[in-house]
């Protein structure tokens, strides 16, 4: 599937979502200025900061057991951090819908038909791998949840400040089924319109930069094809493919700075909630002295939710460093230096290829909070330290 279709399909679900129309045509997908899509987008992401507020509330003022307040603190710190990435994707819409333009047209000439369909292939395990541990998360809490209640309890999953935990009118029972069916669909809007979006763009990003190095080996090959009859043609072939090949080179590393100013902030958020969630939940294991089952399955189910997140986002991005780290080779190894002619685009040629080799060997990282790199080796580093305080607080407890 081409670029294109695949933004404009994202875009359509992402509208239905409920944050807006990040498409760059005008109303081809819907229009979100209408009076009914404002009062749906304001009603559905009104509804989750309220619940926020009453997790947070929770969390500081709320009088609950101790494995309620642990999961009050939990939901508020992921939840507070879920709002500030929908938001963050919400003030950047314009930024992306140039983003989608650009991003669509970049090398798509030479687009391959085999490698589109990986990319989409890759896409599609990713997004549907990562729906599967979220909401098989979310099946962890719910179960938990049955269990209090046949156990002779109350249903919970979102622990808020109402209703309290003494109270077990029909009233707050509804609040709490309630407050699960709001967790059920914000859990669609993060994933449609913030983790996804971003995980597709890394992904295709990383293919437009493939796309582009397989292009500077293909001029290598046309021009030894051409070469044997035609030295001059193939030469001025050459030298023209080549300006292009820098130019599509220049697009996409401005291409990957609005990426980073679009969407770096969902990034950085991920690592903090990641590393923060990740250890206050663990530690809920190492600490605690009568963990059930379930409520074990609970926790290991969300943690394996947040890492594996945050190893989707920051493969992808390493992954990128990697694939712009070819581009200088195939650059340099375009035939340039087996030009026979001596015209003065010709003498210029090894020039513009020694430019474009130094620009293509600047290491291209994405970074969090314009420090953090995001890399293979900052994910290894976050699960090791994740490990290593889990692991402290689990002995000195034993």
């Amino acid at each position: 599937m081409k670029t294109y279709q695949l933004l404009k399909s994202h875009c359509s679900k992402i509208f239905f979502s409920g944050t807006g129309n990040y498409w760059y045509e005008g109303n081809a997908i819907g229009n979100d200025k209408s009076l009914f899509y404002r009062l749906y987008a304001i009603i559905l992401i009104s509804t989750y900061a309220f619940m926020t507020v009453l997790e947070i509330m929770a969390a500081l003022i709320g009088d609950f057991p101790n494995d309620e307040k642990s999961d009050s603190v939990t939901f508020a710190v992921s939840h507070t951090i879920v709002m500030i990435k929908i938001f963050s994707v919400i003030l950047n819409k314009n930024l992306i819908k140039s983003l989608n333009k650009s991003i669509a047209t970049v090398c798509e000439t030479y687009e391959n038909p085999m490698l589109m369909a990986e990319k989409y292939r890759i896409i599609k395990i990713n997004i549907l791998a990562y729906v599967l541990v979220v909401y098989g998360a979310v099946a962890g809490f719910v179960f938990e949840g049955l269990r209090k209640l046949f156990s002779g309890s109350h249903f919970v999953t979102i622990v808020t400040y109402y209703p309290s935990y003494e109270d077990n009118s029909s009233l707050a029972t509804s609040f709490r089924v309630f407050t699960t069916i709001v967790l059920s669909v914000m859990m669609v809007t993060m994933i449609v319109s913030v983790d996804s979006f971003t995980m597709m763009y890394l992904i295709i990003f990383k293919y437009k930069v493939i796309t582009l190095r397989h292009y500077f080996d293909g001029l290598r090959e046309e021009f030894d094809r051409n070469n044997k009859s035609d030295a001059k043609g193939a030469s001025e072939k050459l030298s023209k493919g080549l300006i292009e090949g820098i130019i599509m080179h220049s697009e996409l590393l401005r291409i990957l700075k609005d990426i980073d100013t679009a969407f770096g902030t969902v990034m950085a958020m991920q690592l903090c909630q990641s590393s923060g969630s990740a250890v206050s939940l663990l530690l809920q294991i190492a600490l605690s002295k009568d963990l059930t089952f379930i409520v074990g399955m609970k926790i290991i189910l969300f943690v394996v939710a947040l890492f594996f997140l945050l190893a989707l986002f920051l493969c992808n991005a390493g992954e990128i460093t990697y694939q712009a780290s070819l581009l200088s080779d195939a650059i340099f190894y375009c035939g340039w230096h087996a030009c026979p002619s001596q015209k003065p685009p010709q003498r210029k040629l090894g020039s513009i290829v020694l430019i474009a080799c130094v620009q293509a060997q600047r290491p291209v990282v994405m970074k969090a909070f314009r420090m953090i790199d995001l890399t293979y080796a900052t994910f290894l580093s976050v699960v090791r330290m994740t490990y290593s305080v889990f692991a402290l607080f689990y002995a000195q407890n034993k």
